[in-house]
């Protein structure tokens, strides 16, 4: 048989796909691995110039995140039992709905007045006093959102909660205050 006469073409033409498979698979890894080192250029970029925003935002205005995240799992907790009871009670509508806006809204001027109280400082000191109203303002905010839970929690399933709890609920009014004390006056 003459060696001019056959035909290695064929194995050419594997050779080649081979190699453009083996080529896609290099390109394919070489722009994962740029894709996920410009992962943390961008955001490292962009945190620069916000960097010194935040912390201005921490210093003057708040900085309590951990006590964020109770109130927001607190305020969650509310909406979610509101709601089942409302659509229980088959008057679920979205004004009830545009209200949490507003306790969000009312919520956050709380906690900036709290921390600039608790935070300001006079001669590079802060006021020692007035720290308690930052506890203060935060406590009163986890018990209100609390006695809506167990109020709504009452009224779907009557029952549910201890006598002896929404007993001592019933002596609220609707605007916090006491009720034996204005019946007494």
């Amino acid at each position: 048989m003459d060696k001019q006469s056959f035909d290695f073409s064929f194995l050419e033409r594997a050779l080649s796909e081979r190699k453009s498979y083996f080529s896609k698979e290099l390109d394919c890894m070489i722009r994962k691995i740029h894709n996920y080192l410009f992962s943390f250029i961008i955001p490292c970029l962009m945190a620069i110039p916000f960097s010194w925003l935040l912390e201005l935002f921490e210093r003057y205005v708040f900085a309590d995140w951990e006590f964020l995240r109770f109130l927001i799992v607190f305020m969650t907790l509310d909406t979610v039992v509101s709601w089942w009871y409302h659509i229980k009670k088959k008057d679920f509508s979205s004004k009830g709905f545009s209200m949490l806006f507003v306790k969000i809204i009312i919520y956050s001027v709380l906690l900036i007045i709290a921390h600039g109280f608790a935070s300001y400082t006079i001669g590079g000191e802060q006021i020692e006093p007035l720290k308690w109203f930052r506890s203060f303002i935060c406590t009163a905010l986890l018990i209100r959102e609390s006695i809506s839970i167990v109020e709504n929690l009452n009224k779907i399933m009557p029952g549910i909660i201890p006598s002896m709890i929404t007993k001592h609920l019933k002596d609220f009014d609707e605007k916090g205050r006491f009720k034996k004390e204005e019946n007494s006056e």
